[in-house]
Parts: structure tokens; sequence; C-alpha cells
């Protein structure tokens, strides 16, 4: 996405926040440096200020609250031309406080229960609270475990980001500077250069003045529990893969999606009711999200292996042709577990770049059937498959299996009085 601005006061206060961040980084020395910039830029700044100053006050707007650059970058994004993003200096996504009591090994990962009695096909998006952007728990050294591992093997087949995203990738690795060192302080400790994580050792450099060759959706991956996504607009308001670090997923590759619209990506998956019932409002969504609406969604799958990474009942992830055809069907329930995924989606300010980020959450169907209220629940939902949902899912694979021990984990919780008529709505939990 192009990114252009009417307003010079956001190119020099640009170019000032820069200067800033370099004397920072270098000392007073760098003052000396970059001195004549600012001699060249200081009158256009003034004049300016001076103007900006007579416009806040013509218009009785407080600072405080929103500017009049917020204000009119907001809208002038809102009506922009398709490919061409303003960037929004004035937004700042909120410092999280440090997360209460978390512990690298005691804090567990949060229970995403996202199924109820009867399903339904739609985007199921909610509000995010900026707090909750990237949620780590005491699985956190498995998956990273996973990730350092699967990279070494596998490479750029994992992660990548194209020319047109590399700004935006940065600016992601920009945001969790901000946010992961004061969010989760005992793993991570802000640098001039980057991050250092605390328990295994490693500096990410990436801070502009350090950055490394290392790609910078590598960089991110290793940081966080999640996959991570870049979605790039177009001129004509079409959303592309374009960055990505998807090392976990169980059952996609990035190296089969990159470069991929918005649609193609869930038409190729053959993600049902794609285009009768998500297509549209999905592609609005992308086009008019804005910086400060940060969005969540879940969604849930029955895997017949225990392997986090990749599923390798649906076949070899080095094969082109993978698929549910491939897989032998489950005879226990010991076979089956419980995948879910929790996925946020926002809007970078600088770039107008989509991020997405995807949290797996893994555990055996045995485990997931003795919490209150679950077998029924979930066999409900199972149950009101649409076939295209049954296909999508693989349900012919372990149905035999799952159905039988959900009713006989049921009956046993029914006659405790844990019935569908006494069960909480806690959605997604």
């Amino acid at each position: 996405m192009n990114t252009s601005s009417d307003n010079s006061t956001g190119l020099i206060r640009s170019l000032i926040e820069y200067i800033d961040e370099q004397s920072f980084l270098a000392g007073h020395g760098s003052k000396i440096v970059f001195g004549s910039i600012l001699a060249v830029f200081g009158i256009t700044a003034y004049i300016q200020s001076e103007k900006y100053s007579k416009y806040k006050k013509s218009k009785r707007i407080s600072t405080s609250s929103s500017s009049a650059y917020k204000e009119s970058t907001a809208k002038l994004n809102k009506s922009r031309k398709y490919g061409h993003w303003i960037p929004d200096y004035e937004f700042h996504t909120p410092v999280p406080p440090a997360y209460k009591d978390w512990d690298l090994k005691k804090t567990k990962p949060l229970p995403y229960r996202a199924f109820r009695h009867k399903y339904a096909v739609n985007m199921g998006i909610r509000n995010m609270e900026w707090d909750n952007w990237i949620e780590l728990d005491n699985e956190w050294e498995k998956f990273h475990n996973h990730k350092v591992e699967r990279i070494e093997e596998k490479g750029t087949e994992l992660y990548g980001t194209a020319p047109e995203a590399m700004e935006a990738a940065y600016e992601l690795l920009d945001e969790f500077w901000q946010y992961l060192p004061n969010r989760y302080p005992s793993l991570f400790k802000q640098t001039e250069y980057g991050l250092d994580n605390l328990l295994t050792g490693e500096v990410h450099k990436f801070k502009l003045g350090f950055r490394t060759e290392d790609d910078p959706m590598k960089i991110a991956a290793k940081m966080v529990q999640d996959d991570l996504a870049i979605m790039i607009e177009d001129e004509e308001g079409t959303y592309y893969l374009k960055g990505g670090a998807i090392i976990l997923a169980g059952f996609w590759r990035l190296k089969d999606k990159f470069n991929m619209p918005l649609s193609m990506i869930h038409t190729s998956g053959d993600v049902p009711k794609y285009k009768e019932k998500l297509k549209t409002g999905m592609e609005k969504f992308f086009i008019r999200q804005t910086c400060d609406k940060p969005v969540v969604r879940n969604n849930y799958f029955i895997q017949t292996d225990d392997n986090l990474p990749w599923s390798t009942s649906i076949g070899s992830e080095d094969k082109p042709d993978v698929g549910w055809y491939t897989a032998q069907p489950a005879t226990t329930a010991e076979q089956l577990f419980f995948r879910s995924e929790r996925q946020s989606l926002r809007r970078l300010p600088k770039t107008g770049a989509i991020i997405f980020t995807i949290r797996t959450y893994f555990l055996p169907i045995t485990q997931l059937a003795e919490e209150p209220y679950v077998p029924r629940r979930l066999l409900n939902g199972m149950s009101t498959w649409d076939d295209d949902v049954q296909e999508y899912k693989g349900w012919d694979k372990y149905k035999d299996a799952i159905v039988p021990y959900l009713e006989m984990k049921a009956l046993e919780q029914e006659a405790r009085g844990l019935t569908a008529e006494s069960v909480p709505d806690k959605y997604p939990y």
C-alpha cells in the first residue's frame, strides 16, 4: 500500500521523531550529525506549527482529547483512494499494564471453548481489548522451541516478507517493542536496538540503525506463540497476503497462500459458504477497519494426531496435495485433539497494513470432555454442521470415535445435574 499525506505537519513530525530516536540510540553526537537536517526544516516546521495553532483556536479543539490532525487523517483515510494509506502519526497503540501475576511456568493457557449448541457460519468477530492483543502463557517455551526447530528445518517455506510489506513488518516489530516488555516484563527487555529475551538470551535487533539481514517476520515469530500474517491493500481495494510467519498452523502452509488475495485464500481452502455468507462482509470490513478498532475471533477443529505444528494425518507437509482424504479414521477418543485458534485483526497506523495474529490452543479431547457442560455443548454443535462444514472439518474421519465418547461423558455430567438448560453462556470460554 502506498502511503501519502497532504499535511506537511505530519511529515515534519515524522522527521523529528526519527531524529529524536536516532539521538536516543546514538547519543548526543547524533544531534550534531542531524543538526543540518533540522535547520533545513526548521522554518517550515515553525510556519506549519503557527498555521496549526491558528486552526486549533478557530475550531476550539482540545489537544488533550483529539487533535485536528488526527481527525483530518481519519477522515481522509475513510475516503482514501484504495492502496494509498495516509500515515496516522497521532494514533498510538495504548501501552498495556504488566499482566498481573504472569508467570512463565504457572500461567495456564486461556480455556477458549468457542462452540455453541448450534453451529453458525459467520465472521464471529468481537471487539478486542488492547491489553490482550498478544496472549502468552506457560506453553511459550514449547511453542518457541517448535518454531526454532521448524525454521532451522524448513527456512523460508515458513516465513517471508514481500518488498511492499517490508515497512509494515518493521512497524509490527515496533509495536512489539512497546507492547511485549510492558505486558510481559519478566520475559522481554526493551533496548535501544530492539528486544532482549530474558529466558533464551536471544537478542532481537530491528530498530532503525540496528537492523540485520534477518527477515522481520522471522524475528517477530520468535517472540510470540502466534503465527502472523500481513495483508496489504492494492489500488482495487483488494487485500493480499504479502508477509507472514505461518509456522504452527497445522492445516495450511504459507507457501501455498503467499501473494494470494483474501478471497482466494479462503476459496482455495474450501472454506464453507465463503462466497454466500462471508466474502462481501469480510472484504468491506477490511477496507473500513480503523486503527483504533481491533477485533478478535475464535474457531475450532478436531485433529486426529497430536502434532501441533502440522497435522500429519492429512498428509506429509512436504507433499503438494494434502487433505482429509488421506487421513485414516480414528477408532478411539484417545487419538483425538481439540485445536482452537484465537485470531486478532488490527490495522497499523503508519502503513495501514492489516495484521493477523493466529494463536493456537491444543489439548486432548479426553481432557476437554472432563470440563463441566462441554461434552454436550460440543456434541450438539458438531451435530448441526452442514454437509460442507463436515467435509471441511473432516467429520467422517473421527465421528465414530468422538460421538459415542462425548455422549457418554455428557450423560455422566447430566446425571450430576450439569444439563444444557443450566449451562451459563460464557462464549468463547
